[in-house]
């Protein structure tokens, strides 16, 4: 694909809307990043101080 290809897509494309929006699995796919970033578990919520 040409580079003028690839940005007219990338301008165009949307994320999808998630496919659960509750319970465990909602959950997972809020909190752990993608395989190519190491499917590393994010912090739900982090500790206020105080």
């Amino acid at each position: 694909l040409s580079e003028e290809e690839i940005q007219r897509r990338l301008g165009r494309w949307q994320a999808p809307a998630p496919r659960y929006t509750s319970g465990a699995l909602a959950k997972y796919a809020r909190l752990v990043s993608s395989a190519a970033r190491g499917a590393v578990c994010l912090a739900d919520d982090p500790p206020q101080a105080g």
